[in-house]
């Protein structure tokens, strides 16, 4: 996938359940830093995102619930729009300069942990904003 990089994760299952490790350093540019990780929880109906950051690179991995995804290279031009959903098991890296946004079209709750390079301070803001999903 162009602008985006899609990770697997493989899940650990035991009889008493399911590990998902969606943080490994081997996962990261490794001269990056984890500066903030954040969980969105959002219902039928609601957007996230519809922004992009020129220093910052983040990270969202699928909890619980299906997320219509879009992105937009700012650069470029390019853009593609997909689902994601917790079964996927896929942590999905956005570098700068693509715009994303997160839609949840379902009833269910929508659960996002979201892993960021930059610490958002509003007088140090790296967010723009670009509309993709009203």
């Amino acid at each position: 996938m162009e602008d985006v990089e899609l990770v697997r994760i493989e899940p650990f299952e035991d009889a008493r359940g399911y590990l998902k490790k969606t943080f490994k350093k081997s996962f990261f540019d490794t001269n990056r830093q984890i500066e903030e990780i954040y969980i969105l929880y959002s219902c039928k109906g609601s957007v996230r995102g519809n922004h992009y950051h020129k220093k910052n690179m983040e990270s969202f991995f699928i909890i619980k619930g299906t997320a219509k995804v879009a992105i937009k290279n700012v650069k470029t031009g390019f853009s593609q729009e997909f689902d994601i959903n917790e079964s996927d098991n896929l942590l999905m890296i956005v570098p700068p300069y693509v715009a994303h946004a997160f839609k949840n079209e379902k009833d269910i709750e929508l659960i996002i942990l979201a892993i960021a390079t930059k610490e958002y301070v509003q007088i140090d803001n790296d967010t723009y904003k670009l509309v993709i999903y009203e």
